[in-house]
This record gives C-alpha cells, structure tokens and sequence, in this order.
C-alpha cells in the first residue's frame, strides 16, 4: 500500500510511523486512520520488525480529527478502519474498534507524542502500549469544549490508565495537560526535552529489540490485555499455560545460554 498521508520505514528492527501532515498539524481524517491500521498489520507481519514507534512529523503529533470530517456523523468517521476490523473472525469484539485492534497485535508499540495530541490524535495514543512526550507537548480529550463527548473506547482505556478521578476530571473539562502533568498522572511514562525525544524513543525500542524475546514480549502482551476482560482466576490459569508452551523453546533457550554465557541474547523469535 502506497502511503499519501503517513511515512513508514524500517531500520534496525524498529518500525516508525510518522504522521505526515504538518501543514495541518497533523489532523486525523479516516484515510489516515486506515493508512496507520495498514501499517501496523505490515509491521506485526514482519518478522524483521520487533518494536513500533509512533510519532508526528512537524510541531504536533495531532491536533485531533480534520474539520471537515467533524461535519460528518459520527459512525461514518471511522468506518473505514473499523470495516477492516471487523473482516478477522479471531479477532474478539473488544479488539475489533478503530484503534482497539492494536491491543491483539504482536508487537510493542511506542508513542512518541510531539507537541499537541488532542481529540481523535489523543484517543488513538491511548491504544499505544507505552507513550513518552517531548517537554512541548499538551493532550487531553477537548470533545466536551466543542459539543461532543467521548469515542472508540476512550472512556474505558482512560480510567485503566490513570485513575477514575483523574480521567472524570479530564473528560468533563476538556482542558489540555501538559506534558509534566501528563507525566504526574502516569498517563506518560517520560519526558524528554523536544531534540532529545525520538533518540530516548528509539533507545528504548531498541532495548526490547535486542534485549527482550520478541515470542515473550508477545504472549506477555496479549495476556496483560486479554485478562482486562476476565477474572483472576482465569489469569492465573491462562498465565501458567501459556509460560509451560515456552519452556523449551528456541527463545528460552538462547535466553539461558545468553544469561549463563554474560552476552547479550540473540533471540530467534520462535
């Protein structure tokens, strides 16, 4: 697929998605959502491909949904990635949204959140599994200031990220944090100064690359996510199933030569 509105390349087993519509700080249009869902699937099919990164090209990572689009019904807007979904028979409903897909991907991915994140743009970083900011940036929902309320799922990921009271009170002001306070509510994991912020990104994603078996990183992933919809129980008996598969496999082999051996693990991801 031929991208018009998003950059992606590969190097070093990092997959980077970029946001390419900085005249327009990078506003959201369903084309767009449908490019990044294209270039996800592409990097969770690619075994060369261990880490994503997610990011805005210019001075916003995105200033929320294309206005234009905003004149649109709501159940129109994210057709176009939702219908590519909803074509998976194994994908569970929960995982079928327009970004709740990402939750049943392989792959790790980070959000290197640039400058503003608002709206839509806000709502799909929600869905990234670790999100890290330059010192300019500022997010929030900002539906409630413009006569709307809530989408694909935000009011569930938002209080499993920071808290009730916390998400409560983004969601009926509307106001736009800041990236130190998005840090003190750990909806961020860390701030960067801007220059600094997709090398710390890309240190980070290369240390899983490299140092993490991408058959655990996986399987961790998929359980952490798939046990938000069940009970304890059931976590600990899946939990206990799924670490017995790997007992024995190339993975946990190489991990154990690597570790007795002091070098650095070279995982071939079986």
């Amino acid at each position: 697929m031929a991208y018009e509105q998003i950059l992606y390349g590969v190097a070093d087993r990092i997959a980077t998605i970029t946001l390419n519509r900085p005249e327009r700080m990078n506003a959201m249009p369903p084309k767009m959502i449908g490019e990044i869902h294209d270039a996800l699937q592409q990097a969770d099919r690619d075994d060369n491909v261990r880490v994503v990164i997610v990011t805005g090209a210019g001075k916003a990572f995105c200033s929320g949904m294309e206005m234009d689009v905003l004149r649109t019904p709501a159940d129109q807007v994210m057709e176009q990635s939702r219908d590519l979904n909803q074509r998976d028979p194994n994908l569970k409903p929960d995982f079928r949204g327009a970004f709740s897909y990402m939750l049943a991907l392989r792959k790790p991915i980070i959000g290197a959140i640039n400058g503003v994140c608002v709206g839509v743009g806000f709502t799909c970083a929600l869905y990234f599994d670790i999100r890290v900011a330059a010192q300019s940036a500022r997010m929030g929902i900002m539906y409630p200031r413009r006569g709307l309320s809530i989408e694909e799922g935000a009011s569930w990921m938002l209080p499993r990220l920071i808290g009730l009271a916390d998400a409560i009170e983004m969601v009926v002001t509307g106001r736009i944090i800041s990236a130190r306070e998005a840090l003190e509510r750990r909806l961020v994991t860390h701030v960067y100064p801007d220059e600094e912020l997709m090398d710390r990104a890309r240190e980070l994603a290369t240390e899983i690359a490299t140092q993490c078996s991408p058959v655990g990183v996986a399987v961790a992933r998929r359980m952490v996510y798939e046990h938000m919809f069940t009970d304890l129980a059931t976590a600990i008996r899946e939990d206990f199933q799924e670490l017995s598969k790997l007992f024995g496999g190339a993975d946990f082999r190489e991990g154990i030569k690597a570790f007795l051996q002091r070098r650095a693990p070279n995982f071939p991801g079986r």
